[in-house]
């Protein structure tokens, strides 16, 4: 099975998410797609920060920057101090220096995925499969339809709920019971292709935004394996939801991010960081499933 990468760099927690794949298929992964910017390539980091400023308020803009350096600090504290390790799986790096150390060929896209250079790039290598890691462009049918086994990608959600932006943020708005991720196929539309696998992921009381999306990232990484062996089985199953069409959500709004400041929910904390640059990996999967 020949495989290609598409990951984000600047997104939080993208490469616990994909270390167990490279870890285990770099052999079979042909090359890794290195998004230039956090949301697409028009958009620097001051760009971005305003946009959220101005639709979900500085409060709101101030926790997604938080995120983001809290989990980059964390990167950088287990690279200084040599705190990875490969023997046990407690690894925290980013996606084009875990392509580097597994040999896999990095390149840093500018521009857009869609255009035609990067779309002939990919089409010479003739993947089975494309996978998308927090990739965080909106990926056009001239790249989907190039691997016959279709693009995978992670949504931390339990789709068909909550598609789109800030889904974690979101179900702890809405006070759900129930909160996990999906692993499923890319379609046309918005976080509404085929569902492959969702997993539940049990919460603990006041628990923040940062530190579920942390846990759900870690137990997506081991459940994407898995899902890749399947499909080097042959089992091409998808889950069959009869649910409505769920619900979707753009950045949040500036009313409900004061009800969640309001209602003592938490987005960020310190030791958020603390699990994602000392211990995040080495629990195990069954520790961040909470059984």
């Amino acid at each position: 099975m020949k495989i290609v990468i598409l990951a984000n760099d600047d997104i939080p927690y993208s490469g616990l998410l994909s270390y167990p794949v490279l870890k285990k298929f770099a052999n079979e992964i042909s090359g890794i797609f290195i998004q230039d910017r956090i949301l697409d390539s028009n958009t620097t980091t001051l760009g971005l920060f305003n946009k959220v400023k101005k639709k979900s308020s500085l409060q709101f803009a101030i926790f997604y920057a938080r995120e983001i350096i809290n989990y980059k600090i964390a990167v950088l504290i287990r690279r200084i101090f040599h705190m990875n390790k490969h023997s046990n799986d407690c690894y925290i790096e980013t996606n084009a220096n875990l392509g580097k150390m597994f040999g896999i060929p990095v390149f840093k896209i500018e521009g857009s995925i869609n255009d035609e250079i990067w779309l002939n790039k990919i089409n010479k290598i003739k993947p089975d499969l494309i996978i998308c890691i927090r990739y965080a462009e909106i990926l056009k049918n001239s790249l989907l339809t190039i691997p016959n086994g279709g693009v995978i990608n992670f949504h931390p959600s339990l789709l068909p709920k909550y598609k789109g932006m800030a889904p974690i943020f979101q179900a702890l708005l809405h006070n759900e019971n129930e909160i996990g991720f999906s692993l499923h196929y890319i379609d046309e539309g918005i976080d509404t292709g085929k569902i492959i696998k969702r997993q539940k992921i049990k919460t603990e009381k006041n628990e923040s935004v940062s530190h579920i999306a942390i846990r759900a990232h870690v137990v997506a990484g081991y459940e994407l394996l898995s899902i890749l062996n399947n499909l080097k089985k042959g089992d091409k199953k998808t889950e069959q939801i009869t649910q409505d069409n769920g619900n979707y959500f753009s950045w949040a709004e500036k009313k409900d991010v004061k009800k969640f400041i309001q209602s003592n929910k938490k987005y960020i904390e310190l030791r958020s960081m603390d699990t994602c640059g000392w211990d995040c990996l080495c629990a195990g999967p069954a520790f961040y499933i909470g059984i």
